[in-house]
């Protein structure tokens, strides 16, 4: 019985197999199947007729014929205008070929042909596989200097296959679903692919095979920069687009990867475009975090993508620039779109005004950073070598100024918050800041995780800043509202005078630097290198202090008028020009680091790192100091209260900063100083 039944399937099965495929029969050259009509030669007589000054023609795709090479003398007919490229006389002889037995282009087209009028067709079936086997030569263009397959070019073995999980097709399932022979198949007629070592991992076979599906993409990328390209590296589908990137990868991390890409060719722009805050939040954003800033594609377009003077550009002057701005950033006009987007500021020829601008801050901050270090380093110098001739007197000295029960007021309650919640929001501004300006220095990328990302570092840097705002306004309110409180200090006969006006505004009670200063920091010096035998007094401020207060302002009014600029660049756009808006990212950047480097270097030593503040100076939390202090560092201050009659008013009858809030307080300051030390650590490992 199942010998019957199997009998019955074969003669079945042989039955339609005969009536399905009527065309295709046993050749006489023991070839597989060749088309009904066709006659089919052996590699032996297509050589005889080539030699008798037949035309020779060859069918195969174009990346075969580039990859095997040609026969000698064959004219390439698989192309549009084919029949052009036939002879005028119609009995001419005529031999194709293509790939080899199984592949039916040669076939298809000679029955075309023969349509056409022309008698003597003939396809050699055996195709340039064959013709190459049997040991006869091929003419094989010179080979660019370029890599034709992807990964290794080994099908068995690409190195470029991750993993096999098709993340793009995959995510279909309507349709027409492609399958591994739609991406990787050759052409070989008959409306079929097949899959062959040699053509599997080749660009140029992928490339032709994304057009067939991907038709308005090819379109655009025809007519681009990058399509009328005569370069041979200029980049096509597989130079940019891969689907084998693993199960993991999603639109969620695709912008990243495609700037990845975009930098492989252009990567002085890359790298230039990782300076501005798109590119530093691009560089910062974890891989399973989906970032919304602007990527390449964003702004220069996808396929389509054409040079900046080209008005097709998404990126060309005028409209199209500030349609492609405004996408992202809503209400964008002309001269927010005339930003500079990614320059290169050491460029001097190209970008002037931020070359001159760039030069302007590093020269501030040698300037800066040159004048303190030797000032700091002479100072502590001087203070080790005094404790080191004079050890007895010091420790006395420095005994008596801290145990002294006499308590003079430096500080009111408000001026200690103030202080408090500006270091604050200044370390909080460092924090979130330092990773954005030094973003490939190993510990970014951990920082900004911290914080939740460049955007959530963003939000932090915002709130710092409006904290800093809120702390630099209430002391702009308190010195106006104390100066219209003590207004009539002005007044002569009842009249207010200017005369009166600038000698407060630049007296010893005013943190205004006067020619005093200048006296003092010269006497300093002669200090510092033994020219006078003891360290010389200063008044209710020094020099050192008011340079301190002087940069707040300095500082907020570079640092936070270009921060707001950046923080509302739309708004910003509306009331500056362009070229200050360039200026903005320079000067915020730089004036920070000068910022967080003075403080972090000098101000702490000023403060609390000389030998005798050391370990720590609690006057900012105390906001008292001792007579003894007074009388040993500020003397004319002392002098001048006394003189005056009123020194009792500062001094202090009941002290509340009892020894457990010392105690908290000198946590909390270490808390601050160590911080910036950290800090400063990492912008020195940053450059080294």
């Amino acid at each position: 019985m199942k010998n019957v039944l199997r009998s019955m399937l074969i003669a079945t099965f042989l039955l339609f197999g005969s009536i399905s495929t009527p065309a295709l029969h046993a050749s006489s050259e023991g070839t597989m199947a060749v088309v009904q009509g066709v006659t089919p030669i052996s590699i032996s007589k297509a050589k005889e007729l080539i030699s008798e000054g037949a035309y020779l023609f060859d069918a195969n795709e174009k990346e075969v014929r580039d990859e095997y090479g040609h026969i000698e003398g064959s004219v390439h007919i698989n192309v549009d205008n084919w029949q052009d490229l036939l002879p005028k006389d119609k009995n001419a002889t005529i031999v194709l070929h293509c790939l080899n037995r199984i592949c039916y282009i040669s076939s298809e087209l000679a029955l075309e042909i023969q349509k056409l009028g022309y008698k003597n067709v003939y396809v050699m079936i055996e195709g340039i596989e064959a013709w190459i086997m049997n040991g006869n030569p091929v003419v094989k263009t010179q080979a660019d200097n370029i890599k034709k397959f992807i990964g290794s070019g080994n099908w068995d073995k690409s190195s470029a296959v991750h993993d096999t999980t098709d993340s793009i097709h995959s995510q279909m399932y309507f349709g027409d679903v492609p399958s591994c022979r739609s991406c990787h198949g050759v052409n070989v007629g008959g409306g079929q692919k097949s899959i062959m070592q040699d053509f599997a991992s080749l660009k140029s076979t992928i490339n032709k095979n994304c057009t067939e599906c991907h038709q308005k993409a090819a379109t655009s990328l025809e007519n681009s920069v990058h399509g009328k390209s005569m370069k041979a590296d200029a980049p096509k589908c597989t130079d940019c687009h891969t689907v084998h990137r693993g199960k993991y990868t999603s639109v969620i991390n695709m912008k990243k990867e495609s700037d990845r890409l975009c930098g492989e060719c252009h990567q002085k722009e890359r790298s230039l475009y990782f300076n501005t805050f798109h590119g530093k939040a691009m560089h910062l954003e974890s891989a399973n975090r989906a970032i919304t800033v602007a990527a390449c594609y964003d702004c220069h377009g996808k396929h389509s993508i054409h040079g900046a003077d080209n008005s097709m550009s998404t990126i060309a002057p005028g409209k199209n620039r500030i349609d492609t701005c405004a996408s992202c950033h809503p209400g964008a006009g002309e001269t927010f779109s005339n930003i500079t987007m990614h320059p290169d500021p050491s460029d001097g020829d190209e970008y002037p005004i931020m070359h001159a601008g760039l030069l302007f801050m590093h020269g501030l901050l040698i300037f800066v950073f040159g004048f303190f270090i030797i000032h700091t380093a002479l100072w502590f110098y001087r203070l080790m070598a005094t404790r080191a001739k004079y050890p007895k007197e010091w420790k006395e000295a420095k005994e008596k100024a801290h145990s002294d029960s006499v308590k003079i007021k430096r500080f009111s309650k408000f001026h200690k918050i103030q202080h408090l919640f500006l270091a604050a929001s200044f370390l909080g501004l460092g924090f979130s800041g330092l990773p954005q300006k030094y973003y490939t220095a190993d510990w970014a990328q951990g920082m900004i995780d911290l914080m939740g990302g460049p955007i959530g570092a963003t939000k932090f840097h915002h709130i710092s800043a409006i904290i800093m705002g809120i702390v630099f306004f209430s002391h702009l309110f308190e010195v106006a509202f104390v100066a219209y409180k003590n207004r009539k200090a002005v007044y002569v006969d009842g009249k207010f005078s200017w005369g009166m006006f600038w000698k407060k505004f630049f007296g010893p009670d005013s943190l205004m630097p006067n020619f005093q200063d200048f006296r003092d920091l010269a006497e300093n010096f002669k200090w510092f290198i033994g020219k006078r035998e003891t360290m010389p007094q200063f008044d209710r401020w020094t020099y050192w202090e008011k340079f301190d207060y002087i940069a707040v302002f300095w500082g907020m009014g570079m640092i936070g008028l270009t921060g707001l600029a950046l923080w509302f660049p739309v708004g910003a756009s509306e009331i500056v020009p362009a070229w200050l808006m360039d200026l903005c990212t320079i000067f915020h950047s730089e004036e920070a680091l000068l910022a967080l480097g003075f403080i972090f270097m000098f101000h702490f030593f000023h403060t609390h790192f000389r030998a005798n503040k050391f370990p720590m100076d609690m006057v900012i939390f105390s906001g008292q100091l001792t007579e003894e202090e007074m009388k040993q560092e500020r003397t004319p201050w002392y002098e001048r209260l006394k003189e005056s009659g009123d020194f009792d008013k500062f001094v202090v009858r009941e002290d509340e900063f009892t020894p457990g809030k010392k105690k908290f307080w000198f946590i909390v300051g270490y808390a601050i100083v160590i911080t910036g030390l950290v800090f400063l650590a990492l912008i020195i490992n940053a450059y080294f």
